[in-house]
């Protein structure tokens, strides 16, 4: 077999699809895995699939010990390729990390939001013109406030306070419905959008948002293991929150009113998020004529800087030729790949080509270790002469005339993306290219060869 022409032939491909990368960039990541498949002509697929996830591994591991991330499942779905890379604990109390481990995804919740609105819009219940207070009398302060406008996140709204300083899940509801829009036009990326379509969207069908998202996507796709509402049988698996024991989330916005809304709330395993990235791909649930939305770059420039390629879904981080620079998507991926993050240090990255999954656990530290966390960033900030940060906090909501108490653990800054979500986004895309690849050679060998490659690998080192 002539692997050097295969891989000359697999660079001209991926150079078609269009992506960012030089040839020469996508010949140095892909040429690790020629050179394991020459060196290892007898080994099965799964042991070369192995061999070249090595680097992934270490990387994790290395991660861990570094910051105050607990565990980890990082998933990639690469053609008929299935990898899963598992490791650490669960929380600070060591249990181990399960195989079907769930996560607070955070914001990536948006992404479901976004694909029943893009369905709902397709079946006629409203369009991108329709006005938000035409289709929901409750939001009668949002002026001229559009579906449109809400969906691509060219509104800046205003409450009267913070929602998670209302003690009653009412109390916070008519804060939302009360809200006012400042501005429009201008990008602006906040949780407020999608907890208004939420609403709207429940208005509109009369069907509460747990069955609007059962109807379009859960059952669709068979999906077993995505929850709003989680279990209690499935508690002991859950993670990424300090509320991980009551079954509830790490956002105050969605836990004022009742414990999840349309910007946060999913509860998710990395085989159910890989899922939801194929289905997306292949239209089950997202409208095919509507994809591009999510790739195609929108109104996005943070004036302060930042990761500011978004997309036309307003949610969405697009390819950019200067790579992690300015968006979540690395150089080598694909121009039609998207992704959608997660506060928790959460995300899913879409291409034509694989669908991966990041999922790390920092909100599950342990509140004493983030106290020290808070304080370790707090003494290095006031040394700079800037401002404290409250990176751990408590609230109190009245449940039924019970006081509810549930905690806070902002690890952004504990576990910055530069050192621990970035790295594997380019160990991520360079596996995914190397797995197409392998891909290749596979099809070269055999062209009838349609077996499921399963490879998954679980590190507990100390």
């Amino acid at each position: 077999m002539n692997y050097d022409k295969i891989f000359e032939n697999f660079l001209d491909q991926v150079q078609k699809e269009e992506t960012y990368a030089t040839r020469e960039e996508l010949a140095e990541a892909t040429r690790k895995m020629l050179e394991i498949v020459k060196n290892n002509k007898e080994a099965t697929p799964e042991e070369l699939v192995e061999a070249v996830i090595e680097d992934n591994i270490n990387f994790l591991e290395d991660m861990r010990k570094n910051y105050p991330v607990p565990g980890y499942t990082v998933g990639m779905k690469v053609g008929n390729i299935n990898v899963k890379l598992y490791g650490g604990y669960l929380d600070e109390t060591n249990r181990k990390m399960p195989e079907d481990a769930l996560f607070d995804i955070a914001s990536i919740t948006k992404f479901y939001t976004q694909i029943i609105a893009y369905n709902l819009i397709k079946e006629g219940y409203f369009s991108y013109e329709d006005k938000i207070k035409d289709l929901d009398p409750r939001f009668s302060q949002v002026g001229d406030l559009t579906v449109g406008d809400v969906l691509t996140f060219t509104t800046e709204f205003k409450t009267s306070g913070r929602l998670s300083d209302k003690e009653t899940i009412s109390e916070a509801k008519d804060c939302l419905y009360n809200m006012n829009v400042v501005a429009t036009v201008k990008y602006n990326y906040n949780d407020m959008g999608m907890m208004l379509m939420k609403e709207v969207m429940e208005n509109v069908t009369g069907k509460s948002y747990e069955d609007l998202m059962k109807e379009y996507i859960l059952d669709k796709l068979a999906l077993k293991d995505t929850h709003l509402i989680l279990p209690s049988s499935k508690i002991e698996r859950f993670m990424g929150t300090p509320n991980a024991k009551v079954g509830m989330i790490n956002d105050p916005s969605a836990l004022s009113v009742g414990g999840y809304s349309g910007h946060a709330g999913i509860k998710v395993t990395s085989d159910d998020l890989i899922r939801l990235g194929e289905g997306s791909l292949a239209g089950t649930i997202f409208p095919n004529e509507k994809q591009k939305d999510a790739y195609t770059p929108g109104i996005s420039i943070y004036p302060e800087g930042g990761k500011a390629n978004r997309g036309i879904m307003g949610n969405t981080y697009t390819s950019h030729e200067k790579g992690l620079a300015m968006s979540y998507i690395d150089r080598l991926s694909p121009i039609k790949s998207f992704a959608s993050q997660g506060s928790t240090r959460t995300q899913l990255t879409i291409g034509p080509d694989s669908v991966s999954t990041i999922l790390y656990n920092p909100s599950s530290m342990g509140i004493e270790r983030a106290k020290e966390e808070e304080a370790r960033i707090n003494a290095a900030r006031e040394a700079k002469g800037q401002v404290s940060l409250s990176l751990v906090k408590e609230f109190t909501f009245d449940r039924n005339g019970n006081k509810v108490k549930y905690q806070l653990i902002d690890a952004r800054q504990m576990a910055p993306d530069s050192k621990t979500v970035e790295p594997i986004i380019t160990l991520n895309a360079q596996t995914s290219l190397r797995l197409r690849f392998l891909n290749e050679v596979i099809k070269e060998y055999d062209r009838n060869y349609q077996k499921e490659i399963n490879v998954t690998i679980n590190d507990y080192r100390k």
